[in-house]
């Protein structure tokens, strides 16, 4: 009869095979669970049992590999190709309650890049288009406002009115983005 001690001391339950512990403890005389305990970390006989203690690795002695581009946040650092950039990034604190993620117009899944050849509403009647380009999408609302009646629609004080009640998800569906 072999003598097993668990790792854990005073360990009363059930272990390996058919083997149960009491305080720690326990006993059989079949090979293959004595075999199993011993490349287990439990002790056998007089041996004591071996702590094994996950070791976990030292950050400084990691080596990491960069694959791809490095990441960068758009909330942190916008540039104005961003596509559907957070409201007011890189304007007040990205963790804050000013800094925002844009819904989605018009409902359903969020594509993850602008159409290759998205139309913008003036465009559809053949003008040239706006003289200055659309802001940019994590531009405030008052500038994409701004933009469209300076840039975009007749001078027609009804849309304009219409213009100003738009949110920027509105604007930047309707008139470019």
């Amino acid at each position: 009869m072999a003598r097993i001690t668990t790792p854990v001391p005073g360990y009363s339950g059930q272990g390996p095979g058919t083997l149960h512990f009491n305080q720690g403890v326990a006993e059989t005389d079949d090979e293959a669970i004595i075999a199993y305990c011993r490349s287990a970390g439990y002790g056998i006989d007089d041996e004591p049992p071996e702590r094994q203690q996950p070791q976990a690795p030292d950050p400084r002695e990691v080596t990491t590999t960069v694959v791809g581009a490095p990441v960068r946040d758009a909330a942190v650092d916008p540039r104005p190709g961003d596509f559907r950039a957070p409201v007011n990034a890189g304007q007040a604190n990205p963790h804050g309650p000013e800094v925002y993620a844009p819904g989605l117009p018009g409902g359903g899944l969020q594509p993850t890049a602008p159409p290759a050849e998205s139309v913008p509403d003036w465009a559809e009647g053949g003008d040239a288009g706006p003289d200055t380009p659309a802001p940019a999408q994590s531009a405030p609302v008052a500038e994409w406002r701004q933009w469209v009646i300076t840039s975009v629609v007749d001078n027609d004080p009804e849309v304009h009115a219409q213009v100003e009640k738009m949110t920027k998800a509105e604007l930047i569906k309707k008139y470019g983005g």
